[in-house]
Order: C-alpha cells, then sequence, then structure tokens
C-alpha cells in the first residue's frame, strides 16, 4: 500500500478530530443542546430503516408466498420474534429499545396478529410448542423467527450465553436448542411457514430451505430492524440484498467461498450432486462440495434476464481502464432492484489463481417492463497477480469476463485481451 493512502486516511481522521473539538477538550461529551439535532433524528432512523431493509436477503419464495397480504391473519413464533437480536458491542440495557419483528409486523398488518415464543433461544424445553403450533393452526400464515444471538461483553463475562460475538466458538452452524424443533412443528402444521433467520453468520439447515414456503435471512439489525423485515414480509419494499458470505449445506463442507483456486479437482455447477460425485470419481458420500447458497445470492419479487455483455475495449494494456455493459431487463409487473455483478476468470497464469473473482459491481433499479443499460468500469491493473518473484504485474493472456446475478449465476460473458 503507498504511504500516500495511509496519509490521506489518516488526515481525514485528524480533520473529523479538529471540528469535533477533541483535542481542546479530549473528554467532553456532545453538548445536550446539539443532542437531538444529532443522534436519532428523522432523517437517521430513516437512513437505518433503508440499510436494514436493503441488506435483507431473500433465500426461498417457493409459490410465491412472499409479500403475504396485509389482510392476512399472522402467527408470529420464535425466540427472536419479540427480541431486539442487535449482535455483539452493544451497551447494556439497549435490547430494551427498537423495533423487533412481532412490532414490525404489527405495525403493517391489518389482519389479527398473534404470538407465541414457543421456546427459549438457549433451551431444548419443547413445552412452549402447544400454544404456538395453536396460534399456527389458527392463522393464515405462520412467521417463525429463529437464529443466533450476541451478548453484551458483561454480560458475556457474568456466564451467560450466546452463539456468536467476541471469544464465543460454537462446533456447528445448526440451530441450537429447540429452535430447529420448532419450526418442524409448525411447518408440519400445513400452514404456509415463512422462517427468518435473524443471525451474524450462516445457518446450516438445509431441510428448512426445502420444507419452509420462504426463507429469509436478516442479518443484526439497527434498531429499525422488525420495521425492516416488515417492509419486506408485506412487499413495502422489494427484496434486493445479496449474501457477502456463502451458506454451506453443513459445516463438514466448508470452506465454501467462491474464489477457490484453480486446481485439478473440477466441480460442475451446473451439475446436480444428489449423491455428492465430483466428475473425477472422488465423493462426498452425503453431501455437495457446492455451496446452499452461493456468494452474491440474492432473490427479488422481480425477475431479471440478462443481454449479452459488451466491452468498451476487447485488446488492452495494463494502464487502461474499460466499460462492461450489459442490458439488464425487469421481465416481471413489480419494479425491483437489481445487483449486477462482474466477475473475471484468468485463463492462464503463471502461479494458481481465484477460479473466479468479482472485480465490481452495480445496483438499479429497474422499472416493471424496463430494461436498463448498466455499465461498470473495469481497470485492468485489478487483474494482475502476486507472481512467483512476490512482483504484482499484470501477466498478457486472455480473460473471461462475466456478468450475472450472482457468483453461480453468470448470464453472460465477454473475452478480454491484454497485451
Amino acid at each position: 500500500m503507498s504511504i500516500d493512502i495511509v496519509d490521506t486516511a489518516v488526515s481525514r481522521v485528524l480533520r473529523s478530530k479538529f471540528a469535533a473539538g477533541i483535542f481542546e477538550n479530549p473528554y467532553a461529551a456532545a453538548p445536550a443542546d446539539k443532542t437531538d439535532s444529532l443522534i436519532h433524528t428523522k432523517e437517521t432512523v430513516a437512513l437505518a430503516r433503508q440499510i436494514d431493509t436493503e441488506s435483507i436477503v431473500l433465500l426461498e419464495n417457493h409459490n410465491n408466498v412472499l409479500p403475504i397480504k396485509k389482510s392476512a391473519n399472522v402467527a408470529v413464533i420464535g425466540p427472536m420474534a419479540d427480541f431486539m437480536n442487535y449482535g455483539d458491542y452493544v451497551l447494556n440495557g439497549s435490547y430494551l429499545h427498537g423495533v423487533t419483528p412481532l412490532d414490525g409486523i404489527k405495525s403493517l398488518s391489518t389482519g389479527t396478529v398473534t404470538f407465541a415464543q414457543g421456546c427459549e433461544r438457549w433451551s431444548n424445553d419443547q413445552s412452549g410448542f402447544s400454544e404456538a403450533i395453536a396460534i399456527a393452526s389458527a392463522a393464515d400464515v405462520a412467521i417463525v423467527v429463529v437464529g443466533t444471538w450476541s451478548r453484551d461483553q458483561n454480560q458475556l463475562w457474568q456466564g451467560l450465553n450466546a452463539t456468536t460475538g467476541e471469544h464465543v466458538d460454537v462446533s456447528s452452524l445448526n440451530l441450537v436448542g429447540a429452535m430447529p424443533h420448532l419450526v418442524s412443528a409448525i411447518i408440519n402444521t400445513g400452514k404456509p411457514t415463512i422462517v427468518v433467520f435473524s443471525s451474524g453468520k450462516p445457518i446450516t439447515e438445509p431441510w428448512i430451505s426445502r420444507n419452509a414456503s420462504a426463507l429469509v435471512q436478516q442479518f443484526y439489525p439497527s434498531e429499525e430492524g422488525g420495521n425492516a423485515l416488515a417492509d419486506i414480509l408485506y412487499g413495502e419494499v422489494n427484496p434486493s440484498g445479496k449474501l457477502s458470505v456463502g451458506f454451506p449445506y453443513d459445516i463438514g463442507t466448508t470452506p465454501i467461498y467462491y474464489d477457490y483456486l484453480n486446481s485439478g479437482r473440477y466441480v460442475d455447477p451446473g451439475r446436480e450432486y444428489d449423491n455428492g460425485t465430483l466428475s473425477f470419481g472422488h465423493q462426498y458420500v452425503l453431501n455437495s462440495p457446492l455451496p446452499l447458497y452461493e456468494f452474491g445470492y440474492g432473490k427479488s419479487y422481480s425477475t431479471f434476464s440478462y443481454s449479452a455483455l459488451t466491452l468498451s475495449k476487447t485488446n488492452v494494456s495494463a494502464t487502461d481502464t474499460i466499460t462492461a455493459s450489459v442490458d439488464v431487463t425487469n421481465n416481471s409487473t413489480r419494479d425491483g432492484a437489481e445487483v449486477v455483478q462482474l466477475y473475471v476468470k484468468d485463463l492462464i497464469s503463471s502461479v494458481v489463481v481465484p477460479n473466479i473473482e468479482l472485480k465490481g459491481f452495480s445496483k438499479v433499479n429497474i422499472a416493471a417492463g424496463e430494461t436498463k443499460t448498466v455499465q461498470i468500469p473495469l481497470s485492468i491493473d485489478k487483474l494482475g497477480l502476486w507472481d512467483i518473484r512476490m512482483q504484482y504485474v499484470v501477466e498478457p493472456g486472455d480473460f473471461l469476463i462475466f456478468a450475472g446475478s450472482s457468483s453461480a449465476d453468470l448470464r453472460s460473458n465477454a473475452t478480454l485481451t491484454v497485451g
């Protein structure tokens, strides 16, 4: 890294500290008369809700059960449903504030909303299942909120448990305690069941992906998390979040990162691995070598198609910057946003490199039936590698440039030659 970059970063921090008066009065709190104008303003709350909403990822939506009608009678179930699931490093007592999933659902629903916790986060006790099953059976749709949780550091030192956070390790990525059994019990009622993973990490329960009517991933949100979740569930906002990490089928199939190094172990991403067999004969006997949900994955209430990818130049030098262009069409009757992702594959290199690498992306709002030309810049120096002499070089040769909706859903490609 250039020292100029470090200097720029440091100067920005120092400038902010000078502007805040920290050097003159380093231990002063924010002036009381300015608190209301700086903290929890209408604008910052709205921004928090937008960030929370755009970070929610729709993983499954069988038979388009989502979005649900506001008039539907809803059973809200689960130990995370009436709980502020913030994550690590939250001040003690903050869990008392904010909008829970139950609060958010109640605020948008015009039907009847009933609630049953069903079980505790950390317990195997199933004595609350009967109440949860009863309200699900009486409702039009059930929403079950389960997942992982963290603790304030003081709470951890007091011995309270958690499944994510600093110095908190687990040996499994499954739901803990009675939670998976609660989900199964509600699915077995036969009512449409929407499962929400409220978590700070992937959860490996592929049977939920198969059997739940819909599956939504909400990573630890702000205090507006409940409103954001309700916005997605009721269709006030069309989901557009994409996964920044792959979800494995099981902890035994990790690591599951998308940019694994090229090797002789070829995996065909277009092939079904029902018995786990790889192309050249070795086996994942009980599972698949592919991720359950790959990096960059995320569904929408809209459907998008891609045209052929074009490059502003196809023969370039190492100092060039080009533009990759692709037409994206919203084929649905609903406005939506698509995160168009640009990946690169180095076809021949002097050292082993990742099979593909994300080199750019653009989030684009596209009206129903509309086509937009999405342009993503690509600096050719980003195609470099650290060679055997540990020098960063852009090697001459051919590269494949892909545009797609995820790392495993590459819709079109073009060839680029570096001279």
